[in-house]
């Protein structure tokens, strides 16, 4: 099996960019990166063509141009609509190795098949891939997220494993120790710790990485094909 490397010191791309959610996962991810000498400029990010949302968390784009601020790095943003999801996130790759970008960072833990598909579009595109966080305890990356100072607010959820009122709840030891509360209960429907199976989904609006808080209100809390959403008002 060929040996995977998260960091290579032979081969250091001069300039990376982030795949970018809004969420946990891609902000810790960008954040593990950068406390190891690495220089990303850019932020990468899809939403929804119809709705002008980000798919799965349903935050507003302009939530994340909000982020993109705070942190002081550039933003790519990408609409996607129907079923091109691919065909314009390597648009989107070709775009950033032309300004130099020659790396991108994603906040996959632990499902093979997205690793290989980001692995498929960035050979592709001409470029490689880092993933900080791969095969991590995901309790532990949680709890050192949460020590790290970050702070993230959770905006959808699939209600096969949570209910409404986890909507809103900050990312907390409170949230991970409900967390595994519940899952002492379970077989069939186990939480993982970051919700790598898409039980959750979260918005980060503070921390080490930022130069100022994100503000927002919390909105109308919306059901739409079996995922719970809540909407993040500026």
């Amino acid at each position: 099996m060929r040996k995977r490397v998260l960091f290579d010191q032979f081969l250091t791309p001069h300039m990376l960019a982030c795949s970018w959610s809004g969420g946990k996962d891609g902000c810790f991810a960008f954040w593990k990166m950068a406390c190891a000498g690495y220089e990303i400029k850019y932020l990468l990010n899809t939403y929804r063509k119809e709705s002008g949302r980000v798919a799965f968390h349903g935050v507003r784009a302009s939530l994340i141009e909000e982020q993109a601020r705070s942190i002081g790095v550039e933003l790519l943003q990408k609409e996607v609509a129907g079923n091109d999801y691919e065909k314009h996130f390597l648009e989107a790759l070709f775009e950033l190795k032309s300004l130099g970008v020659d790396g991108i960072v994603f906040g996959d833990i632990d499902i093979e098949q997205n690793r290989q598909w980001c692995e498929s579009v960035c050979k592709k595109a001409g470029v490689r891939s880092y993933f900080p966080l791969w095969n991590l305890d995901q309790a532990r990356i949680l709890k050192d997220f949460i020590a790290e100072g970050f702070k993230a607010v959770v905006v959808a959820l699939n209600s096969k494993f949570l209910n409404e009122e986890w909507l809103g709840k900050i990312i907390g030891l409170e949230f991970l120790n409900q967390i595994e509360a519940i899952n002492v209960y379970r077989s069939a429907t186990k939480i993982t710790p970051c919700g790598e199976m898409g039980e959750y989904h979260t918005f980060v609006f503070d921390g080490p990485l930022f130069r100022f808080p994100i503000r927002y209100r919390l909105g109308e809390k919306v059901f739409k094909e079996g995922y719970w959403l809540i909407d993040l008002l500026q």
